[in-house]
């Protein structure tokens, strides 16, 4: 299967150079991945008696669960040395700022011998792959340099690609290669153990996300201006809760103004305050979306609000459009349940954090690349609408039945509280005994 696999990566990698020189955008994108790793080549390293680490995630999703396990494993030991690499381009240096991280950069593409430079300079003890991007060459290549290669936090879902015809191939392949693989929840179980040899190691140690959720709104703070924001209007909020939107898109917030026109005039909705939290702030579409809102109640912006020199206490909009970032995982303490975004679109956003404070969720139908959501949705706490009007029942039945939407809040944060410790599992099934 190798042999195939990189046979068809010669056959596209002249069209994807091609390509690179045709698009600007895709040859910027080429070359800050060359540049990543030149930078880490580049680094003043002797191994002396280090343990050296390699952690790889795919995103920012994957990279919360690789800073829980990095975090736990500083904590123990000074002696590790942790490398993190990332293959999306979209995750930021600031991001993959971390003083855990001993060194970042974004995973080459996968060619056969890309990984050999960084094997031979750094000559890793162990690579460790969070969730699922478990590419082929990557793997191999840590498991004929003599590093122990595992899978932490694995999930795959039913519907994946990589569970049917020669992609499954691959994929028992690939798996044979690992030393161990540790699944995030028992639900993945009946889906992974058929892919994977009786030499490999199989056992659920639970999804670090939890850990590094918890960790962050038990530890941090949000921006002075959203404290400001809440000592100003806090007799409000805690009176009337807001219902809060996170991480929407155009289609999310189409569904918002269905609802809108076929409940707002019932007088147990009209008042209820909405909190929307944009995934990405566009001016243009915001200010659309804005006059749409202001014909069912009254509207501001965050800015406006919190900027404001007027002194008399005034009453809060019905809507408030978060225009600034850095918000949403603090702003969840307040709400009385939450929409969460992507699901629609392409992916659903994160769901650990607002189930961390309690809320019942609602979103769209795509969350197989989230294993939390999943199991959420099997307790009946996390709703899943593909329809304008699934999506508007469903938002009117938790705002109507607030003790049950309570107790569905209450089932999910009890959830994220039992998935607690994964990092300390991770830790001690692997690392505690190179690292005493």
């Amino acid at each position: 299967m190798y042999f195939f696999y990189n046979l068809i990566l010669v056959i596209i990698s002249p069209i994807f150079y091609l390509l690179c020189i045709l698009h600007p955008k895709l040859k910027q994108l080429r070359l800050k991945r060359k540049q990543s790793l030149s930078n880490l080549l580049n680094l003043n390293f002797i191994k002396s008696n280090q343990f050296v680490i390699w952690f790889h995630s795919a995103s920012v999703g994957e990279l919360d669960q690789s800073r829980a396990v990095a975090r736990t494993i500083k904590n123990y030991s000074k002696r590790a040395y942790i490398i993190q690499s990332v293959y999306s381009n979209s995750v930021t240096e600031k991001q993959m700022n971390d003083p855990c991280f001993d060194a970042t950069f974004i995973l080459p593409f996968d060619f056969a011998f890309a990984y050999e430079p960084i094997f031979k300079k750094f000559k890793p003890d162990c690579l460790m792959i969070f969730a699922w991007d478990t590419w082929p060459n990557l793997i191999r290549s840590a498991k004929n340099s003599g590093a122990k290669t595992y899978l932490a936090c694995a999930s795959l879902s039913k519907t994946s690609g990589r569970t049917k015809g020669i992609a499954k191939l691959l994929t028992k392949k690939v798996f044979s290669y690992l030393d161990g693989i540790f699944l995030s929840h028992t639900i993945f179980e009946s889906v992974i153990r058929p892919l994977v040899s009786k030499s490999t190691v199989m056992e659920v140690l639970g999804d670090t996300r939890y850990d590094a959720v918890l960790q962050r709104i038990e530890t941090g703070l949000p921006g002075s201006r959203f404290q400001t924001f809440i000592a100003k209007y806090e007799d409000q909020i805690s009176n009337h809760k807001p219902v809060l939107l996170g991480s929407t898109y155009p289609i999310c917030e189409t569904y918002l103004l269905h609802f809108l026109e076929k409940y707002n005039s019932d007088p147990l909705y009209r008042k209820e305050p909405i909190w929307i939290f944009p995934h990405k702030w566009e001016v243009d579409r915001m200010l659309v979306f804005r006059n749409q809102l202001q014909s069912f109640g009254s509207t501001a912006l965050f800015s406006e609000l919190v900027d404001s020199e007027k002194k008399e206490k005034t009453s809060l909009p019905k809507f408030i459009l978060f225009d600034e970032l850095g918000i949403l995982a603090f702003a969840y303490k307040y709400a009385q349940f939450a929409y969460i975004g992507g699901a629609l679109h392409h992916r659903i956003h994160n769901t650990i954090e607002p189930a961390a404070f309690g809320l019942a969720l609602i979103t769209g139908p795509k969350i197989t690349s989230a294993p939390e959501a999943i199991v959420m949705r099997s307790m009946g706490s996390l709703q899943v609408c593909e329809t304008p009007d699934e999506f508007s029942e469903v938002f009117s039945f938790m705002l109507k039945d607030k003790d049950n939407t309570r107790s569905l809040g209450e089932k999910n944060r009890n959830f994220v509280l039992e998935n607690r410790g994964a990092s300390e599992r991770i830790y001690h099934r692997v690392f505690s005994r190179d690292l005493s």
